[in-house]
């Protein structure tokens, strides 16, 4: 019998070791059908300033070693991070990289204010993972590129001057970060294209992101050779089902008429690496997948809760990962990894972090989602494979194979009582009991 850890935790009690049962055989198996799925490349959050305040609340040291457990190797290894292109509802207010009117030359591009709050974010998370992988999106365009010009609501102007200068304005924001040494290897052309919303947004429809891509934005990147990724993201919806009373997501948002506009025209998609997934975008995702299986895709932006921080978010998330990484994510993103207690964005809605900071006292405390993003973060290496799996425990587990052969199998239960588990491969097993409302993880050397 090779070697096995297992991990659990369950609320109020994290990163329990407990002992497993070699010999009891559950008729609740999860067994492995010998098929290897895609890589999975990495885990990490989002580098927003209200997070950077916060930390800047609490001593240097409980900075360094928060930061450390997150992107350290020994802590949750997240070796990826997303950054806002201007800003997003996580700002402390808002404001765009170029906010000079009628600017298309873009003379005035800075990323000044970056400087302040998310490069020194992102460079002491560069401690602790030098490699570390970034994405950036925009939640809006300057204003004066809008059919409004107000941050929040309004779609970009299908001008030919204003999409020239847009697309060069995603070429300087990576070059700018470049000069700074934070590498941006993937850009999504727009946070949440189907959400007109109280904080920086911008609505698209399919036909225009699509002639964006093709015409503007694919052409700028080719020829700066930068050789930074486009993504089709952060696809948000349909929120609920086409024309649910009082709720109908409108008929723009589904399938036909945004991903599948988009990736069906072959001239937009030679320049899109994958697609990026948040909420509701998950409606889409099963459909994407059955007709561009050499699109690659990530999960862009976790749920983020109600700020209460409670475990029963963390069992949900957990379904969350389920669902993505069995339909091909190579990437898992958190959204806040830290705010002050109460998680307030700028438009109100308390939300869910890692750990949160009482401004008064300095004191962080680490929060339910944390550990279960270390379940999967610390264990699942860069290259690990997605193995399929088959038996009652299939819609509760995960198993995914480090690229040194180590086996590690993710599996929750929700349920009100125990239930017995039983692991068969290769020509072993081994059985363990699973307690209600737990995560557990299990490493097989």
């Amino acid at each position: 019998m090779k070697k096995i850890l297992h991990i659990v935790s369950k609320d109020s009690r994290y990163w329990q070791t407990q002992q497993i049962n070699e010999q009891k055989i559950f008729e609740d198996t999860l067994e492995l059908t010998g098929g290897k799925k895609q890589a999975v490349l990495g885990f990490g959050g989002c580098f927003n300033e209200l997070g950077w305040e916060a930390l800047k609340k609490t001593d240097k040291a409980v900075q360094d070693e928060f930061l450390e457990e997150l992107f350290g190797k020994e802590g949750c290894g997240f070796n990826m991070g997303r950054v806002p292109i201007g800003a997003n509802d996580f700002s402390l207010n808002w404001y765009s990289c170029d906010d000079t009117e009628g600017d298309y030359e873009l003379k005035d591009f800075t990323i000044e204010r970056d400087k302040q709050y998310t490069i020194p974010y992102i460079k002491e998370a560069q401690k602790y993972c030098p490699e570390l992988t970034l994405f950036a999106s925009p939640w809006s365009p300057p204003v004066w590129m809008k059919t409004k010009k107000v941050y929040n609501y309004g779609r970009i102007r299908m001008e030919e001057k204003v999409l020239d200068a847009y697309a060069g304005y995603f070429v300087k924001f990576v070059e700018a970060y470049k000069t700074e040494g934070i590498p941006v290897s993937m850009v999504h052309v727009q946070n949440e294209p189907m959400a007109d919303q109280k904080f920086p947004s911008c609505l698209w429809h399919g036909c225009d992101m699509r002639d964006f891509i093709k015409g503007y934005l694919g052409p700028a990147f080719e020829k700066s050779g930068l050789g930074t990724e486009i993504w089709l993201g952060t696809i948000n919806g349909p929120f609920v089902d086409f024309r649910w009373p009082g709720y109908g997501a409108p008929y723009e948002e589904f399938y036909d008429q945004f991903a599948n506009t988009i990736l069906g025209d072959k001239e937009a998609r030679k320049y899109l690496a994958g697609v990026g997934i948040q909420w509701g975008g998950k409606h889409q995702l099963e459909q994407i997948t059955a007709s561009y299986p050499e699109m690659r895709v990530m999960q862009t932006e976790s749920e983020c809760g109600d700020g209460k921080n409670e475990w029963e978010q963390a069992e949900y998330i957990f379904t969350l990962m389920w669902y993505f990484f069995r339909h091909g994510a190579e990437r898992y993103t958190y959204w806040n990894m830290v705010l002050p207690e109460g998680g307030i964005s700028s438009w109100g809605w308390t939300q869910n972090s890692l750990a949160t900071i009482n401004e008064e006292s300095g004191l962080l405390t680490l929060r339910p989602e944390f550990y279960l993003m270390k379940h999967f973060s610390h264990f699942i290496k860069p290259g690990a494979r997605l193995l399929e799996t088959k038996g009652h425990w299939t819609s509760n587990s995960l198993v995914f194979e480090n690229p040194d052969g180590q086996l590690i199998l993710e599996v929750l239960n929700s349920m009100q009582e125990d239930r017995g588990f039983t692991f068969q491969y290769e020509d072993k097993c081994f059985s363990a009991n699973i307690e209600a409302h737990t995560i557990n993880t299990f490493v097989i050397d």
